[in-house]
């Protein structure tokens, strides 16, 4: 029913009163501050100092704007802007906190290590398996990755990039037992969108089963209830059930990050007390 679609965003270029106040009172003494710091740059044109305006997204396989649209060579932070660092440093300072920053280019380069991260959780926890639970944009599912004991691997979009990382990531690692995967539904056959035939055969990497969870294979793209019907089809589908577990300690993490250092696009930085 829409011809086109503008998101309006606020990025917060300082901590403030209410956000500082927040920190102080959730965090511990001598607590972290995990500072998520996305470079990538994007081509934007610029109205204003404060007002800035960006042509499409990461998500797309190439840059190229419709014609008649202007658009400047000068590019833009899409993520996190340096100059709110200044502010966690300052209140780490103040206060006894830790800094840590978590650094990297593209969203998807996240994915591996978190993917990783849950798998040697798991192992150490003694569960049963490998299940990957491939999630995709907004339509995702923690709670249900942790009470099932699955793998989660999040896509930043529904394109072949997305479907490329995805594909990476099986191929440098032991097959999978099972492979679960859900699709986020945009509505259009855009630049650049997986055919819903490249999933499937993603799907066919796992050993044991390979499955969609609340896609319609059919309606994709346009498969709007799969915002409804995956959340009760994880549970329908993936019978396993595992206690949610306790926090892990900061250390357990510190520990992976040791034993993997290098081995991902991701820089861990640490700054402050």
């Amino acid at each position: 029913m829409l011809q086109r679609t503008t998101y309006f965003r606020v990025k917060k270029l300082r901590l403030g009163d209410a956000y500082e106040r927040f920190l102080h009172q959730a965090l511990a003494p001598g607590g972290t501050i995990f500072s998520v710091e996305w470079t990538l740059h994007w081509p934007t044109t610029q109205y204003d100092e404060r007002y800035l305006f960006s042509l499409g997204r990461p998500a797309r396989r190439s840059t190229s704007t419709s014609r008649g649209v202007p658009v400047s060579e000068s590019t833009c932070r899409m993520g996190f802007e340096p100059i709110l660092r200044e502010d966690i440093e300052r209140f780490a300072k103040r206060y006894g906190c830790r800094v840590r920053r978590i650094v990297f280019a593209q969203p998807e380069h996240m994915s591996p290590l978190v993917a990783d991260f849950y798998q040697w959780w798991h192992d150490k926890r003694g569960l049963l398996g490998r299940r990957l639970l491939v999630e995709s944009f907004i339509v995702m599912e923690p709670y249900w990755a942790i009470r099932t004991g699955s793998v989660p691997f999040w896509m930043l979009f529904n394109t072949l990039p997305s479907a490329a990382s995805l594909q990476a990531y099986v191929d440098a690692r032991e097959p999978c037992d099972d492979i679960y995967m859900m699709l986020f539904s945009h509505g259009v056959e855009s630049v650049g969108l997986t055919p819903i035939e490249k999933w499937r055969q993603l799907l066919g990497r796992a050993r044991t089963r390979g499955a969609f969870v609340g896609v319609d294979e059919h309606a994709y793209p346009r498969d709007f209830a799969v915002f409804v019907r995956y959340y009760f089809d994880v549970q329908r589908q993936i019978m396993s059930r595992y206690p949610i577990p306790a926090a892990l300690p900061l250390e357990q993490l510190e520990a992976f990050l040791a034993q993997t250092q290098g081995r991902y696009q991701v820089q861990w930085l640490a700054s402050g007390v």
